[in-house]
């Protein structure tokens, strides 16, 4: 009784007073424990009653104890009791061995459960899906290999099989082995369940498949919050966000209640479209979720209004989160720097230097690009220093980016190539075209042509670095190089991107 109603103390303490105490009374007080948060107290008991040794244990003593080692990460003791298993007679229990895999798997130990599993005499369906499970979590790479296994060995896949190996093909992005496995399910008749269902979408929008994962996605008969809002997010990541909110949209239709995710998937689609009125509508909708909201809904709320460039609804945001992560922070300086308040944006760094966030490489990024757009020359460098010696961030090709901007933009090109030249590694195409655009800005022909020379030999289809030399030369009326360059692009077949507006 006290069990079932969760009261575990009054459970054990009526269990302590007991006189006697048989096998069915250790193994209901050691279950109760386990499904109500006391793995640890389960063992505890399980000891004791080893200890004293006037009871033996049976099958589901033994249970209740191996499912207690693997939710306290206790992989030794699980060895123990498995020990005591096969001492006992009881190795050929199917549900003592699922039990004992479960224990390896979720320490992480998918090798040596692979070893019980293959000498193992008797395996069912739950033995499969265990192992299955462990591939997902710790080696995605060889769920291919043991799907064919499964389908070799006569096994037929239940639900809980189909959505781990579809979750675990669509995280190798394997499109091929994902189709058998969904010709497979249609023929097993799991089509219907509503986890193999969104196992499947998933499998489809991370193969870019977006049209088959409409499909899959509409033939799921009751579609949950999960369902519609990875939907949601799938049109959104493949560049879609209008239709990203179309089916949001349809979902509110439905009756089915957006959560947090569902929220943060429109407000970053309202921040590609940069549509502040439906973007002001899921603020609405997010004053209304109250505390059932977290940081990333805010995050994603803050970035939003910086994209539509209202810095006054983005300040306003900022100051109310309570719990600022660091991609609150780096948001708030990248939204100020984007948005002519370089200035500010130092301002919030230095405030975030006062917290416990500390910056990360994408901080760094986004305060260079801020010291870039407000040509913060001396305070570049000083932000550069510190990444290494403050915080132990190497900065990386980005970084010097920024920096070489910092310095083209100042017009202090032969600062801007020294740094270059002195990288600690060797410098990519987006460098190089950074100091060539710095050159065609303050016209300086000859260290543009440098830079678009090795531009040029890092990627010689990349059509930028042609398109910011012609307009250097064009601009010092150097006309038959302009020309010589063209038919250069012609003869490499390298074609301008055409631009494109809003308007």
């Amino acid at each position: 009784m006290y069990i079932k109603c969760k009261d575990l103390t009054s459970a054990l303490q009526l269990f302590d007073e007991m006189p006697e105490r048989n096998v069915v009374s250790w193994s209901s007080v050691m279950t109760g424990c386990v499904h109500n948060g006391g793995a640890s107290d389960a063992l505890s008991l399980f000891s004791c009653m080893h200890r004293e040794g006037f009871v033996k244990p049976n099958e589901f003593t033994f249970v209740s104890a191996l499912q207690a080692c693997s939710l306290s990460e206790n992989v030794t003791q699980a060895y123990q009791i498995y020990s005591l298993v096969v001492r006992s007679g009881l190795e050929c229990n199917v549900f003592l061995l699922n039990a004992f895999l479960t224990a390896l798997v979720r320490n992480g130990k998918l090798t040596e459960a692979l070893q019980i599993f293959e000498t193992s005499p008797i395996r069912d369906t739950v033995t499969w899906n265990t192992m299955m499970g462990g591939y997902l979590e710790f080696s995605s790479e060889q769920i291919p290999v043991f799907w064919r296994y499964m389908n070799r060995e006569g096994v037929k896949p239940d639900e809980f099989t189909f959505a781990s190996a579809l979750t675990g093909l669509a995280t190798i992005s394997s499109l091929k082995m994902g189709m058998q496995v969904h010709a497979q399910l249609v023929r097993s008749g799991y089509g219907d369940d509503i986890c193999v269902g969104n196992s499947l979408v998933d499998m489809y929008l991370k193969n870019q498949k977006l049209e088959e994962g409409f499909k899959a996605f509409d033939e799921i008969p009751h579609k949950d919050v999960c369902s519609w809002t990875q939907m949601a997010d799938g049109c959104l990541q493949w560049g879609e966000p209008r239709m990203a909110l179309a089916v949001i949209a349809k979902m509110k239709k439905m009756g089915v209640k957006p959560n947090k995710f569902t929220l943060a998937t429109a407000l970053n689609a309202c921040a590609c479209l940069a549509s502040m009125e439906e973007g002001k509508q899921f603020h609405g909708l997010r004053i209304k979720l109250g505390s059932d909201v977290d940081v990333c809904v805010d995050n994603a709320l803050l970035d939003m209004y910086a994209k539509c460039g209202c810095m006054d609804s983005a300040w306003t945001v900022f100051r109310s989160t309570n719990s600022r992560s660091v991609v609150s922070w780096t948001t708030m300086i990248m939204a100020c720097a984007q948005n002519g308040q370089p200035g500010e944006a130092l301002q919030i760094f230095d405030e975030m230097k006062e917290t416990s966030v500390e910056p990360n490489y994408i901080t760094f990024i986004c305060v260079l690009y801020a010291c870039s757009q407000g040509g913060f020359v001396d305070e570049g460098w000083k932000y550069l220093s510190s990444m290494d010696k403050d915080y132990g961030i190497i900065p990386g090709e980005d970084h010097y980016i920024c920096m070489v901007s910092i310095l083209g933009r100042a017009g202090l090109i032969k600062e801007a190539k020294e740094l270059i030249l002195r990288m600690p590694f060797h410098p990519g195409v987006r460098v190089w075209q950074t100091l060539l655009s710095a050159c065609q800005i303050h016209g300086d022909v000859e260290t543009g042509k440098l830079a678009a020379e090795h531009a040029i030999k890092h990627d010689k289809n990349d059509p930028s670095s042609y398109v910011l030399l012609s307009n250097m030369l064009a601009e010092t009326s150097n006309w038959d190089c302009v020309v010589s360059l063209r038919e250069l692009m012609e003869t490499r077949n390298v074609k301008k991107v055409p631009g494109s507006s809003w308007i």
